[in-house]
């Protein structure tokens, strides 16, 4: 199941989240790109959402009781991921907000996750590091024990992964569900079979 869910995902981020055009696009570090890649575009379609969950179900440590990361790039991810083990596993999704709300209980983190409990960190696109770090930061400053990081996408650019990697620790897990050149490889792919077929 989890080769059917990836390769699932692989045609709908090709299709729906990554695009090619000679200097078009600025990204936030104000670089500019050849490529861009939104995966919100792909997990916003119904079809995205159960192969999603189990994929990132297959790959979650089991000691972990709850997956989350920076809003809004992880939120998807961990909820589809929660729906997917109902009825196998008590899994929790929660939320690092960028700051602490100014009011009620002024949480940084959204969702029922105890002090201590282990977690998993997920996001959708690492490129610099910056959001995941963040996430990694946030969860562990409000006491959370990080012992997985699951990436969507690695954009291969930056050193990002790596960065992550040395922000994690050498006890903790960083895995890439796929490599930015893969979903590009899907895109000529589909580009040239829509070729043929016109």
């Amino acid at each position: 199941m989890a080769t059917e869910d990836r390769d699932k995902l692989l045609k709908l981020l090709a299709t729906h989240a990554y695009d090619f055009k000679r200097g078009g696009y600025t990204l936030v570090s104000g670089r500019i790109s050849d490529e861009y890649l939104d995966c919100k575009m792909a997990l916003s379609h119904a079809e995205a959402a159960p192969a999603l969950g189990r994929l990132l179900l297959f790959h979650l440590d089991p000691r972990a009781v709850a997956i989350g990361g920076l809003t809004m790039g992880a939120d998807p991810i961990a909820y589809n991921t929660v729906h997917a083990s109902a009825g196998g596993r008590d899994l929790r999704w929660f939320s690092v907000r960028k700051e602490p709300k100014k009011h009620g209980r002024r949480k940084l983190i959204e969702g029922d996750v105890p002090p201590g409990a282990s977690i998993a960190i997920v996001d959708d696109v690492v490129t610099s590091g910056g959001s995941t770090i963040e996430a990694i930061q946030k969860a562990r400053a409000e006491g959370l024990n990080v012992i997985q990081v699951l990436v969507l996408v690695d954009r291969e650019e930056q050193g990002g992964l790596e960065k992550v990697k040395a922000e994690a620790g050498v006890d903790v897990q960083v895995v890439a569900m796929f490599k930015k050149s893969e979903i590009r490889a899907e895109w000529d792919t589909q580009r040239q079979t829509s070729r043929k077929t016109a």
